[in-house]
């Protein structure tokens, strides 16, 4: 089974000021002439990590790990002003710039691969291949799935949200929780941020949460800024028109851009029927299916299947100049 590369300090951090008041926190990894691999995390708000540098060859890869705005260490922590979509994926174009980049591989989980999808359709040529893992699709079907609509796939973990009078009806959680949110304090929306934590987890079929007990006071308030900074999108169908990601997905197709998809079978956040309406305008062999293996990048079912997929987005991509 395919082991990490262990994690390893960033061999270069900066800040880069960003429009609307905003300062973008870049961490690099691995090797400084290396491959150029962009990182992109997932969320919106979840914030980078040295584990998803990890998953790259240090000795060959660059591997460039971003926080979002208002995401990990980017400041202002938890901002939702002059954060919309269209701002990240201008983001990724400066930082692209800042680096003195021509063309990068870039990759990314379930939100990190929306911003992948569109980035690599507004930019075709500055992308040498595409790494998909989970893919979120930022549909309104794919929020009614999150909020509430899998509640009988998950009785058990719906019940935290049941206690505390969450609706039913389709659409109305989504308004229900972000009038929690605005209402509140991270000390006073604490049972809301562990309902919501609890319900993640399942969906996703990690341990995180669960195992650990309640989460103490700073990750509650951790977990407010992100869910929030949530909410700020998902109220507002994710600043996209309908289907934008999939028509992305043929554009980028169309633009002859090397990719690569992997999905677990188990995900929830994600689950695969999602990934199938993408998969149908894809190459036939642009997927990778993941047996019994849910959100998590890290299990070691994804993590082979993602490192074989990364070997074959490199061969795809020689004969365009990279590696």
């Amino acid at each position: 089974m395919t082991t990490p590369f262990a994690p390893a300090e960033a061999f270069r951090t900066r800040w880069l000021p960003a429009a609307g008041g905003h300062r973008l926190f870049v961490a690099e990894y691995g090797c400084p002439d290396g491959v150029p691999v962009l990182v992109l995390h997932g969320g919106p708000g979840s914030g980078g990590s040295p584990r998803l540098a990890g998953l790259f060859d240090p000795a060959r890869c660059r591997v460039i790990v971003p926080d979002q705005r208002g995401a990990g260490r980017s400041e202002p922590a938890g901002a939702t002003r002059a954060n919309t979509t269209a701002d990240l994926l201008a983001d990724i174009e400066r930082i692209r710039a800042a680096l003195g980049l021509e063309r990068w591989f870039v990759t990314g989980g379930s939100w990190g691969a929306t911003l992948g999808i569109l980035h690599a359709a507004a930019q075709p040529a500055r992308v040498a291949g595409l790494l998909l893992r989970s893919p979120f699709l930022a549909r309104r079907a794919d929020l009614d799935h999150f909020f509430g609509g899998a509640r009988h796939r998950y009785p058990a973990a719906w019940r935290a949200w049941a206690a505390l009078g969450a609706p039913e009806a389709a659409g109305a959680m989504l308004p229900w929780l972000a009038d929690a949110f605005s209402g509140r304090d991270a000390a006073q929306a604490a049972p809301w941020v562990q309902a919501w934590q609890h319900w993640e987890c399942a969906l996703a079929g990690t341990q995180t949460g669960a195992a650990a007990g309640r989460p103490g006071e700073a990750e509650i308030a951790t977990l407010f800024r992100r869910y929030r900074l949530q909410l700020h999108y998902f109220s507002r169908d994710c600043f996209l028109a309908p289907d934008a990601v999939l028509y992305a997905a043929e554009a980028l197709v169309a633009a002859r851009v090397p990719l690569r998809v992997v999905q677990g079978l188990a995900d929830g956040v994600c689950p695969p029927e999602a990934t199938r309406l993408l998969a149908a305008r894809l190459p036939a062999d642009a997927c990778r299916w993941v047996a019994d293996v849910g959100h998590d990048p890290f299990a070691p079912a994804m993590r082979a299947a993602s490192h074989a997929a990364w070997s074959e987005l490199l061969a795809l991509a020689r004969p365009y100049g990279l590696p």
